[in-house]
């Protein structure tokens, strides 16, 4: 990830693109502009690795263009699980829940993300409170959708493991 500043990427994306951002929806300005400006943006390249799998997890992306894809190990094998897009978040659940990575970020798309460190998020509850209450609603809105495709996943999985054991 190169990093870039918040000039040039308000030069490559309108406020009004940041606004339609699920991540950034229903947030103040301010608070949008807050992040902007205190976190890490970077621009990231096809192929290019965000994080790795045993990595701390003190940080979550937010990605504002391009996508990228998400990987678990199994074994030695690695395994695709899903791309993200613009306005969704990859981190934010190893973040809150004090481990480490459990998988790799890999950019599928070359784009721009916002990386949020732990006390920048932090820092947003404390000087945005309102706001930080959206932003919570916001990836949790995220996380449930996340959520119900794994129980269709799984769902699809016991059926064909069903099939199977009444051959």
């Amino acid at each position: 990830m190169k990093a870039i500043t918040l000039e040039q990427l308000k030069a490559l994306l309108s406020t009004a693109q940041f606004r339609s951002l699920s991540m950034f929806g229903a947030l103040s300005e301010p608070c949008i502009e807050f992040l902007l400006q205190h976190g890490e943006i970077g621009a990231t390249d096809s192929d290019e690795q965000l994080f790795s799998q045993g990595e701390p997890s003190e940080d979550f992306y937010i990605i504002l263009s391009g996508q990228l894809g998400y990987y678990r190990h199994n074994g030695i094998e690695r395994v695709y699980l899903r791309s993200y897009r613009p306005g969704e978040q990859l981190g934010f659940a190893s973040m809150i829940g004090l481990h480490e990575r459990r998988g790799d970020a890999m950019v599928e798309s070359s784009g721009y993300v916002l990386k949020v460190p732990c006390e920048l998020f932090h820092e947003v509850c404390q000087r945005y409170p309102d706001d930080f209450v959206i932003f919570l609603i916001n990836m949790t809105r995220e996380m449930s959708r996340e959520i119900i495709d794994l129980d269709s996943i799984c769902a699809n999985l016991r059926t064909q493991v069903n099939k199977l054991s009444n051959v």
